[in-house]
């Protein structure tokens, strides 16, 4: 096997050993990203809101350019796969969006999961943030569906 094809084995297996679960801290730079569930028990068909925030925690102000999509929401079923969004990751236009915080500032998005298709189990939910070179991911958080 030659040395190229190894290696791209190797990535793949580590991409699909860590699918669904975050592989960066929650708060890096003076920026922390957190996740808020609208609910961690429901009913098969309700919908639950995911509220991403990405806080400024310095006592200065900070512009980061980044994807359109940031943050992202991500929802794994009881197997440990990612099925929100659909394939695993989102396919986001290459946009870019400069976010400027003030110290102390915070920017919220929301993110409402259409919860009919989804078999009743126990989920896990994290929200990632990704721009020039700062990484960060919320830990995950259960909801039980029923």
């Amino acid at each position: 096997m030659n040395r190229r094809l190894f290696a791209e084995l190797a990535i793949a297996g580590v991409l699909v050993a860590c699918q669904g679960e975050p592989v960066a801290p929650s708060a890096a730079g003076g920026l922390t990203l957190s996740l808020a569930l609208s609910r961690t028990v429901l009913q098969r068909g309700e919908p639950d809101t995911l509220t991403m925030t990405l806080t400024n925690t310095n006592d200065h102000p900070v512009s980061l350019s980044g994807g359109a999509c940031e943050p992202r929401p991500y929802v794994a079923d009881p197997h440990d796969v990612t099925v929100v969004p659909p394939g695993g990751d989102w396919f986001c236009i290459a946009v870019l969006v400069s976010r400027h915080l003030a110290a102390g500032e915070h920017v919220s998005r929301a993110f409402v999961w259409d919860t009919t298709p989804f078999a009743p189990g126990v989920y896990s939910a994290h929200a990632a943030f990704s721009a020039q070179g700062v990484e960060l991911a919320t830990q995950p958080m259960t909801v039980r569906l029923n």
